[in-house]
Order: structure tokens, then C-alpha cells, then sequence
């Protein structure tokens, strides 16, 4: 399959590994220089260690960094089972997951160095002002995923969203107005609200909003409350239906309101269906492995920033 690769055509590259052809050489170049970083700093550790040099090991399954390279992405887009991923690249369940697993931080790192990755977290206001000084407009969401049902009933409701009828896992989104993924919190269990969620990361009543135009949905009602924002828009919701109001509407002025707002606010929900093009954030996550569920989003949030053109430096 390998020798196919660079014959693929554009539409294949993004079908399967969710970017162009360009930017596959771009990343390979980093992933290679990556990766024998990893390989030096482990032949110097094992020598100061053992006293010997290491030995060459097996043949590998995965041999060019181009090949490394396509087959972390292959499975963050298309999200096979890892019997699949070994039928389709020619070796065993093993090989396929061992490798996954090893490639995947390359790629993280390789992000990192590119400088595309959003920030996790701020240590304090005047991180974030700095941080943000140069977007006047934040847009704020969350975006949700389906988790595989625990088998503990305490787990379960952990994880269940009542509103959505299902167990989830959920994180915190805010882009610019360009697209591009500023923040992505943390990985968190599907019973948190967004908003609840939302003011665990950015404690009230501290100034981190007086200079930004903030954009939000209903999900986020409060926030005036709690913040001071120099501008924020939000849509008018609609009256509840009451025996003096038993057909609750919006006024014309509410409803071209509402009409402005969705224009801009709709951007950020481009932005996750950027990062949503990798098919591990879409289907129900199966795997066991905890830490996998966070660094999928965080990497699929990098290497979306990356396709974009964007580099925070």
C-alpha cells in the first residue's frame, strides 16, 4: 500500500488522512526530524544506562516516516477497528495498535513545534489578555462526543446528558473569527454542563472578558451576569408560554438580532466541524485507553489550525 502513497490524488489524500497532499510533506518533513530526535535522545539514555548500544530489534512493520506519519492519521480519520487497520496496512492487530500509540505523540510533538496547538489553560488574566490582544472577537462553544456506555451504573451517570440521551464526553471551544481554534479545554464527562464547564476554566468575576467582543449561544445565559465583557452578543430566547402569553414570540428587532448573531457565531461551529472531519471525534469512542479520548481533540484542534495556515508565533 505504502508505495501507492504519493500517487494519491488530492481528493484521496483528504478522504483518507483529512489533508492535502502539501501538507503532508510539510508534516512528514517536521514528523522525520521529530522522531530522530526521540531516536538519539533513546540510543544516548540506553548507553549511559546499559553501558552498551541498543540493539536494531525486528524488522519494522513501519518503516519511512511518511508511512509513520499516514498511518496515525489514516486512523484519526477514518477510526477503524485496529483488526481493520492491520488488515488494511498489512500486519497484525498488535503491530497496528502498538503503533498507533507510538506514533500519535511524534505527531503531537510535531504540532507543538509548528506552534499550532491551542492552549489548554491560563495561569492567570493577564495570560489570556496576552494571549488574546490580537483577536478583537472570541466565539465560545462546546462541542460533544459519544463515549462507549460504562459497565459501573455510578460511571454511567458520569457520563450521561440527559439532554442528549446519551453518554458523552464534552470540551470547551473558543476560535476567532477566522476559524482558528484559540482554546480547547480539557476532556470532561458528559454530565457537566457547558456552562458549569465554561466557568470551572474561566473563574467569574476575574477581568478576563473587558476588552474582547464575546459571541455565544443560549447555552452560555449568565454570562452577563458573571463577566464584564466589553461587547456581548447573545441571542434573545424566547418567553415561556403563560396564561397571559399563550403565544410567546419574538419581536421583529429579536429576531434580526438573533439573524446577526447566528451569521458570526456559526464560526466557531465551523471551526468543530473542522476538527470533527477526523471520524475519531464523530463515531461512539471505543477505546480503553482514557488518555487517547483527550489527545484525539487536541491534536485533531492542531493539525486543523495547521491546515488552515495559522501558526500562533
Amino acid at each position: 500500500m505504502f508505495q501507492d502513497i504519493h500517487n494519491l490524488s488530492e481528493r484521496q489524500y483528504k478522504a483518507t488522512i483529512g489533508i492535502g497532499k502539501k501538507d503532508f510533506q510539510r508534516l512528514t518533513a517536521e514528523f522525520s526530524e521529530r522522531e530522530q530526535e526521540l531516536k538519539n535522545r533513546h540510543y544516548e539514555e540506553f548507553q549511559a544506562f546499559y553501558g552498551r548500544k541498543p540493539s536494531s530489534g525486528g524488522k519494522p512493520a513501519f518503516k519511512m516516516p511518511s508511512e509513520k506519519l499516514f498511518l496515525a492519521l489514516f486512523y484519526l480519520k477514518t477510526y477503524p477497528s485496529f483488526d481493520v487497520l492491520g488488515f488494511t496496512f498489512g500486519c497484525s492487530e498488535k503491530t497496528a495498535r502498538t503503533n498507533v500509540y507510538k506514533f500519535l505523540p511524534i505527531l503531537e510533538v510535531c504540532l507543538k513545534r509548528l506552534d499550532v496547538l491551542p492552549k489548554r489553560s491560563f495561569n492567570s488574566v493577564e495570560e489570556f489578555i496576552e494571549f488574546t490582544k490580537a483577536h478583537e472577537n472570541i466565539l465560545i462553544d462546546a462541542t460533544e462526543r459519544l463515549h462507549h456506555r460504562k459497565r459501573e451504573q455510578e460511571e454511567q451517570r458520569k457520563y450521561y446528558n440527559g439532554k442528549k440521551k446519551a453518554h458523552t464526553i464534552k470540551n470547551t471551544v473558543i476560535s476567532n473569527t477566522s476559524k482558528i481554534i484559540l482554546f480547547l479545554g480539557l476532556t470532561v464527562l458528559g454530565a457537566n454542563h457547558d456552562y458549569s464547564l465554561f466557568k470551572k476554566e474561566f473563574p467569574p468575576n476575574l477581568d478576563w472578558f473587558s476588552q474582547l467582543n464575546v459571541w455565544i449561544d443560549l447555552g452560555y445565559l449568565g454570562f452577563a451576569k458573571d463577566y464584564v465583557v466589553k461587547n456581548l452578543h447573545i441571542p434573545h430566547k424566547k418567553p415561556y408560554k403563560t396564561d397571559k402569553n399563550p403565544d410567546p414570540q419574538l419581536t421583529d428587532e429579536q429576531k434580526a438580532h438573533n439573524k446577526a448573531v447566528s451569521k458570526v457565531r456559526i464560526i466557531v461551529e465551523n471551526a468543530i466541524a473542522g476538527i470533527k472531519r477526523y471520524h475519531i471525534l464523530v463515531h461512539k469512542f471505543r477505546n480503553k485507553n482514557e488518555e487517547l479520548r483527550d489527545k484525539a481533540i487536541f491534536i485533531a484542534a492542531g493539525i486543523w489550525n495547521f491546515s488552515r495556515g495559522f501558526s500562533f508565533s
